[in-house]
């Protein structure tokens, strides 16, 4: 299914608000993250790899990789061991959950690298032609006739990881209503660009933002991962959420 394509790496487009919304809390910046599964690769002491990135004061600082894909951490291991990296002799890939690590980030001030998928960087540069994205690719759609996002019946903004899953999801939407094959366009956003709007307590913006749930790749979870996410889901929506989960700091 061909979709009609929005360029730009932010939010640029803007969407009918059921109610005014109040700004979001730290708390329901987590909630919004809970559950997206990401990837880092740790040594034998659970300290992870870490690369130089620019802090926005400009300064270079250490920050955490962190894979948004299984394979992708996988085959970037698999690649530094066959060259031999240091690292790589003691490393294993180790499955988290986006919104404890963010947490734990920010309360130790704490940068993290995300690292997208290279089918979503070749969808989003596809979609945006000539646009620089920086950072993990998001995918939204939008109405191509009023330039606004498409909410669902509950009044929730599916911001997709994957285009592929966007697509699934929009097929049976078009099949049902082939005129809408001209009208339903691609928003390409970040996820870093998410983040910062809603870090930035901007409480337009934050109306919007109400409105997102971030819907993880499908693939990003291999086989052999797929047990110990649901552990890790199960512990955090415990009665006593996060006690004693694993792998929760950066």
């Amino acid at each position: 299914m061909a979709l009609g394509a929005v360029g730009g790496a932010c939010l640029g487009v803007t969407a009918a608000y059921p109610h005014a919304a109040l700004a979001l809390s730290e708390e329901e910046i987590i909630q919004k993250l809970f559950f997206v599964p990401v990837f880092m690769i740790v040594d034998g002491e659970g300290q992870s790899l870490t690369a130089s990135v620019e802090s926005d004061a400009g300064e270079e600082v250490t920050a955490p990789i962190v894979f948004v894909s299984g394979n992708s951490a996988e085959g970037f291991l698999e690649e530094a061991t066959v060259e031999g990296a240091p690292f790589a002799a003691n490393g294993d890939v180790e499955l988290q959950l986006l919104g404890p690590l963010y947490f734990n980030a920010q309360a130790q001030d704490q940068s993290l690298a995300y690292i997208p998928t290279a089918q979503s960087v070749a969808a989003a540069s596809s979609i945006a032609s000539g646009t620089d994205i920086a950072g993990v690719p998001l995918f939204a759609a939008v109405n191509l006739q009023n330039g606004q996002y498409l909410l669902t019946s509950e009044q929730i903004l599916p911001v997709y990881f994957s285009f592929a899953d966007l697509q699934r999801n929009l097929a049976p939407l078009v099949e049902e209503n082939p005129d809408l094959q001209s009208i339903i366009g691609v928003e390409v956003l970040t996820l870093e660009g998410l983040l910062e709007g809603m870090e930035s307590n901007n409480a337009e913006l934050d109306q919007l933002l109400n409105l997102v749930r971030l819907i993880p790749d499908s693939a990003a979870v291999p086989e052999e991962y797929r047990t110990q996410y649901q552990e890790l889901v199960q512990c955090y929506t415990a009665e006593v959420p996060g006690a004693n989960c694993p792998n929760a700091a950066p």
